[in-house]
């Protein structure tokens, strides 16, 4: 299978660096506005593949991208120190929407997969460019956000990460909720795990590690200016599980028919995803107050899409 990733910076160095020693795709092509860098790029990995399952690199234009299965929109502005995914909405749509057209100049029917943020709407933007089924345009939503919280759940129960099943679901931003009220560690609910492990589970540790996922990424641009190792695993993962046809279940963002009377809106819950994309959105059971977080956090979604409407 054929992988295009436009945006050939570090988050899109990463994700490609990620697909190749995991050995997910045939062909990987690296699309940069700036040529010369999506070039090295593609000779740089490249020059790794003795060491790894080999596959094809190539950096470039648009052309390199003909006949993809996947695409992978990585290109925008930056977030800068103390701004919101939000804030960045203009800008990147523009740059999402040309991404969009100039992808399907050389490729018929690809799964889109967009990471540029804010995710949530250039999700949106994205779908509504391709014209395409909601199913074959994603975002790559909460996945990294959902690690994040498992790690620092693994890390106070001092577990390993993959036994722990916790989903943030809504945006991939500051309006994010956590699914707590079915959060288990190896099928045993969160909060009865706490109650038994001498962990000293106080009454706010939820609240303290939902902290430290919602604002990870801001203390991780702090120190280093920008966030890509974590979402290049995470992208793996998601492109893994299409072009190999899992069916995972993953919190990637899709363009949502309908909830709590929102339309067309897109935001991250629990998805099986497949060769097609979204095989089918699990409807998992919410408290009311999560309920109503998700319902708020979509409606600020809804509310960024509608100001591109203007």
């Amino acid at each position: 299978m054929k992988v295009t990733i436009i945006g050939a910076g570090m988050v899109g160095s990463s994700i490609a660096y990620a697909t190749m020693i995991k050995g997910i795709a045939r062909e990987i092509a690296l699309v940069d506005i700036n040529t010369e860098l999506a070039v090295g790029q593609a000779m740089d990995l490249s020059h790794g593949n003795a060491y790894v399952r080999p596959v094809t690199i190539t950096g470039g234009n648009y052309d390199v991208s003909a006949d993809s299965d996947v695409v992978v929109i990585t290109a925008g502005r930056p977030q800068k120190e103390g701004e919101s995914r939000l804030q960045l909405l203009r800008d990147n749509a523009e740059i999402v929407e040309n991404a969009v057209k100039e992808s399907l100049s050389f490729s018929k029917e690809p799964v889109f997969l967009v990471v540029s943020n804010p995710v949530d709407v250039l999700t949106w933007v994205a779908w509504k460019t391709s014209g395409f089924p909601r199913n074959r345009v994603i975002g790559s939503g909460t996945t990294l956000d959902t690690a994040r919280l498992r790690q620092s759940i693994a890390d106070h129960c001092e577990l390993d990460p993959r036994n722990v099943h916790a989903y943030v679901m809504g945006e991939h931003g500051d309006s994010e909720i956590v699914n707590w009220s079915n959060a288990d560690i190896a099928g045993i609910p969160l909060s009865d795990f706490c109650s038994s492990c001498n962990r000293n589970c106080s009454g706010s540790l939820f609240e303290k590690l939902f902290e430290q996922t919602k604002n990870a990424a801001y203390r991780i641009i702090e120190k280093k200016g920008s966030t890509y190792y974590g979402i290049g695993l995470a992208v793996s993962k998601v492109l893994s599980t299409i072009l190999n046809n899992q069916r995972s279940v993953l919190t990637v963002s899709s363009v949502h028919e309908e909830f709590e009377g929102l339309r067309d809106v897109p935001f991250s819950v629990p998805t099986i995803l497949g060769r097609n994309g979204v095989e089918r959105v699990l409807r998992i059971g919410l408290s009311e107050k999560e309920i109503e977080g998700l319902s708020r956090s979509a409606g600020i979604i809804a509310s960024a899409v509608e100001s591109l409407r203007k």
